[in-house]
């Protein structure tokens, strides 16, 4: 009986408070789980909706570009300009870029001065740099390679200068404990990741 009255008061219809809309309306479910809910509510929950579409009614005002150097491209409070060479580089040497998935290393005691970014190895430079450093063994001028490298230390420091860190390379970081991230799990980059440890060349 008590199943059968709960049933039949879920089934009447609830007056329709003035000036209620039919979605203000509570409906058998809301009153089973605790009662209607309140119109004001409601209400407010239209009022946000109304607000919502006013934004897209609001005027857009087109984006500012920073100004931008003519020559390099760049903004001009970071352009590289002042620390390219006046001149070409006049060079005998034919230079042919061939990307290894490895990233061959140099034998040199040279420590790359791409600091903003994480080296696998103290050992391993930026393609910029091992392109300075072979030009200059190979033309006999030491001249190409400090004038190569010279944009590569202002990006840095602009870096540096607008939040950017000092990286560490990844050979450090695992020798001293410093490395945070997960080992792989790929058998392959884990062992990599081992003779980095072990300061084996690879």
């Amino acid at each position: 009986m008590e199943s059968q009255k709960e049933a039949r008061i879920l089934q009447e219809p609830v007056a329709r408070p003035p000036g209620a809309s039919r979605s203000q309306m509570p409906n058998a479910k809301e009153r089973q789980e605790g009662g209607p809910v309140p119109a004001a509510a409601a209400l407010g929950a239209e009022a946000d909706d109304d607000s919502a579409d006013r934004l897209w009614e609001l005027p857009v005002e087109p984006a500012k570009r920073r100004p931008e150097c003519s020559r390099c491209s760049r903004p001009q409070k970071v352009c590289l300009c002042p620390f390219l060479p006046a001149h070409p580089l006049h060079i005998s040497t034919h230079l042919y870029i061939i990307q290894h998935p490895a990233e061959v290393q140099l034998k040199t005691s040279i420590s790359s001065q791409y600091v903003i970014r994480m080296q696998p190895t103290n050992r391993c430079l930026s393609t910029l740099e091992c392109a300075a450093v072979a030009l200059s063994i190979l033309e006999k001028n030491n001249y190409i390679q400090e004038t190569l490298l010279r944009p590569l230390q202002a990006l840095c420091s602009f870096q540096l200068q607008h939040g950017a860190q000092i990286r560490l390379s990844k050979e450090h970081l695992l020798k001293n404990g410093l490395y945070t991230k997960p080992m792989p799990k790929n058998k392959r980059k884990l062992r990599k990741m081992e003779l980095l440890m072990n300061s084996v060349k690879i």
